[in-house]
């Protein structure tokens, strides 16, 4: 999407937006517990990467579910979850806003993939290395087996790794242009392709700007945008499981793409049909420095080979 028509995106989303917004103070509140979220999982992060495989998803699962609370956003799910302890999963989902992690994690905990840049940065680069986060270097090709190999090992260990492969943010209507590199270890590891397709609507059902993270909107602006929505909800649809052993990447890419784009246009004719309540929202904070990095995943993979 062009700088141009992410604006226009903004200026027609500007009234339907507002007429769902909530009061500056109550907006206010919400980012100060958003803070004291985020320190909660500092102090956490210190004990986390001690902890067993079991512990730590059900602290990823808890802190992003919490973390949504804040913002007064539902999730609603559709389609049949990949099951836990049946071997590594590889998800793979449509790229919307830096909250796509959270949704995710809040339903299925998965080990998601950064740009190396993150590593370094003042608080959420600790947050990062203390959760384990797959670093990836812009530099691609040279480093491009080492990553698949370590993907593979935890894939074969039976982690779940999450991955965008449009590499950057749409407005959710549609999906763009999957990249393969990065889907490789699913084969090699033989292990089963999740794709996810992921779309934001308000309290009636219609679609919703508010978590779009598209055209030149700051994090910032961005959070202030999602802390002033009423009534803001994920819809999550898990389409069939793809097998990846022996197939070829670029084709399996193209499969998963089909059937998370397949989804979105089966939103977008249904007006959202929605099959299951919304996780309510839990007032209580416990972090996962896992999800903190989710802030930083950017449009990286769009420099990776197809």
């Amino acid at each position: 999407m062009d700088k141009h028509s992410a604006q226009a995106l903004k200026h027609s989303d500007a009234s339907e937006d507002s007429a769902a917004s909530t009061n500056i103070p109550i907006a206010m509140f919400r980012g100060l517990r958003i803070v004291l979220h985020l320190f909660s999982g500092m102090v956490l992060a210190i004990v986390y990467p001690y902890l067993n495989q079991t512990r730590q998803q059900r602290i990823v699962k808890t802190w992003s579910r919490q973390l949504l609370g804040i913002f007064n956003i539902g999730i609603q799910i559709e389609g049949q979850q990949p099951a836990r302890g049946e071997g590594g999963c590889l998800i793979v989902s449509n790229h919307v806003s830096w909250l796509d992690i959270f949704v995710l994690n809040a339903i299925h905990p998965a080990q998601f993939i950064a740009k190396s840049e993150v590593r370094n940065w003042p608080v959420i680069g600790w947050l990062s290395r203390r959760s384990g986060t797959i670093f990836v270097e812009r530099a691609m090709r040279q480093n491009a087996s080492l990553i698949n190999r370590n993907v593979g090992n935890l894939l074969k260990h039976g982690a779940c790794v999450g991955l965008f492969p449009e590499g950057t943010t749409t407005d959710g209507k549609q999906v763009g242009h999957f990249h393969s590199a990065l889907i490789q270890p699913a084969i090699d590891a033989a292990v089963r392709l999740c794709p996810i397709a992921l779309r934001y609507h308000d309290g009636e059902g219609k679609p919703s700007s508010a978590a779009a993270f598209i055209g030149d909107t700051t994090l910032v602006h961005s959070i202030w945008k999602i802390l002033r929505c009423a009534n803001l909800h994920a819809l999550v649809v898990f389409t069939p499981t793809l097998p990846a052993a022996s197939e070829n990447r670029r084709m399996l890419a193209r499969a998963a793409q089909a059937a998370i784009a397949q989804e979105l246009q089966n939103i977008c004719s249904a007006r959202q049909t929605i099959t299951q309540p919304a996780i309510p929202a839990v007032p209580q904070t416990i972090l996962s420095s896992q999800s903190a990095y989710a802030l930083l995943v950017d449009p990286l993979l769009h420099h990776l080979p197809k």
